[in-house]
């Protein structure tokens, strides 16, 4: 028993000195994954001549958790219209319609930054009627084939009726494009 005992103590012992354990704590967030799509460069891919892009994602919205958004948006050049439908759950019903118009101040080879500005109409909780929301929008679209993007962005919305907090909505999708 004392063998034993002094073995497991032995291997204990060992085993505190020879166990170099790293904890890297490596959180991705916005900025960060922003700077690392902004920096690099497919030249086989270009913005150029897209006019329809169909994109669907989720977004992380206050209050409810997250909800899933389906976008439509026409290019004009550089500027950009879009008609956008949020809902929370599946086959549940829009609970979020909004309009937008933007502008792409950074295209540059797959890379685009737009700035966008939404408007439209949204419910509020378990509310059957809809409050304005307005909610201004940064967003980073990265091509990851010829026809196909990842994007994500980040807004700030306002709906009527509510303080504003400045809690951003964060949202991540996939596209893709004609």
């Amino acid at each position: 028993m004392k063998k034993i005992l002094t073995l497991i103590g032995v291997t204990a012992l060992l085993a505190t000195f020879t166990i170099n354990a790293q904890v890297t704590n490596s959180i991705p967030n916005f900025m960060n994954q922003a700077a690392g799509w902004a920096t690099s460069y497919n030249t086989n891919y270009d913005w150029t001549g897209v006019t329809l892009q169909f994109e669907d994602g989720v977004a992380g919205t206050t209050g409810i958790g997250a909800a899933d958004y389906i976008r439509a948006q026409y290019n004009f050049g550089r500027i950009n219209v879009a008609l956008e439908g949020q809902f929370f759950g599946t086959g549940s019903a829009f609970n979020d319609v909004e309009a937008g118009v933007g502008y792409a101040v950074i295209q540059k080879y797959d890379f685009k930054a737009e700035i966008n500005l939404l408007a439209g109409g949204t419910k509020v909780g378990t509310s059957s009627t809809m409050k304005f929301k307005a909610e201004p929008e940064i967003k980073l679209s990265k091509k990851m084939t010829v026809n196909t993007y990842a994007t994500m962005s980040l807004s700030l919305p306002y709906v009527q009726g509510q303080t504003f907090d400045g809690t951003p909505e964060f949202r991540t999708a996939v596209g893709f494009h004609f």
